[in-house]
């Protein structure tokens, strides 16, 4: 069995440069994550979404995080294919990134996660941005969050899932085969993130009210922690031609064969490391290259 760890799963705004176009696909992003969370074995921890790409910080099994990622495009994927015309670049390819036993490096992605927004140039502080999670941390009891209210400033009533009605739910849901919880709550569209967000591990990273907010500064240095620990564990994102020339040439090398699709199983691993160890393709363009599923080169492979 896989050994439970903290994973960042984020997206190139690059590659997805139609993520968000309006207000109803950040609901709709929303309410598929949680959608995610509540089918997938995994905790999630904080997120923010923007308008071309995401940050998560989840803790869990790869297995699990792997499907939660792919459950949460896949459903985003049938959203945007059933609202839109244009789908192109509309729906981000994430990547897990494992985050080690490091827990300056932790504290540092878990305030990542909640900086996006105002680190991106939104003329709005972390805590108040309402397509995230970082509203929920180290506040008082009872606080009033930012989904009770509607842009006019008006109460918005919570309402309890089991209460709407089959039509109403798969609307809210974007699906006909996944659900959540009945008791879990609602402000009018939007399925509340404090159902399935674990706030209290969260502030357990941090400990203390300043120590957040010592993380949350994010200085240059940490952001460029980070990015360098992405591009270092993601990889190398070659054309496909080029890319297929690298398989092609490597499995001849490797077995006297040119069509990798002829390989075992293990003979593609053995593939994909040596693509990997050589030229440090993505763990997703080696999982289309070799038709094997990410999560599966991510176990075997460093």
């Amino acid at each position: 069995m896989n050994e439970k760890q903290y994973f960042h799963l984020c997206s190139s705004g690059r590659e997805s440069r139609n993520f968000i176009t309006n207000e109803l696909d950040f609901i709709a992003a929303m309410n598929i994550l949680a959608v995610a969370a509540a089918n997938c074995d995994v905790i999630v921890i904080s997120f923010s979404i923007q308008d071309t790409h995401y940050h998560i910080l989840l803790f869990g099994e790869l297995s699990e995080c792997a499907k939660f990622k792919e459950l949460f495009e896949k459903t985003y994927r049938h959203y945007v294919s059933s609202s839109r015309r244009d789908t192109e670049n509309a729906v981000p390819g994430g990547e897990l990134y494992p985050i080690g036993n490091d827990l300056d490096y932790l504290r540092n992605v878990a305030a990542y996660t909640i900086i996006q927004p105002t680190k991106d140039g939104k003329r709005v502080m972390p805590f108040d941005y309402r397509w995230g999670s970082g509203s929920l941390y180290f506040r008082p009891p009872c606080p009033v969050h930012l989904w009770s209210y509607d842009k006019a400033c008006n109460y918005v009533p919570e309402i309890r899932f089991k209460e709407l009605s089959g039509t109403r739910k798969r609307e809210i849901l974007h699906s006909r085969s996944l659900t959540i919880p009945d008791s879990w709550k609602l402000c009018g569209d939007i399925i509340l993130p404090q159902n399935y967000i674990d706030i209290p591990r969260f502030e357990s990273i941090f400990q203390t009210h300043n120590c957040y907010r010592v993380f949350l500064s994010g200085s240059r240095k940490k952001e460029e922690d980070i990015l360098m620990r992405i591009a270092n564990e993601r990889g190398i994102v070659l054309e496909d031609t080029e890319a297929r020339q690298k398989c092609t040439e490597a499995c001849l090398e490797l077995f006297n064969i040119k069509n990798q699709r002829l390989l075992e199983p293990k003979q593609r691993l053995q593939l994909a490391h040596h693509l990997r160890r050589k030229y440090r393709i993505t763990f997703r363009q080696l999982s289309t290259l070799l038709r094997l599923p990410e999560n599966e080169i991510r176990r075997f492979l460093p």
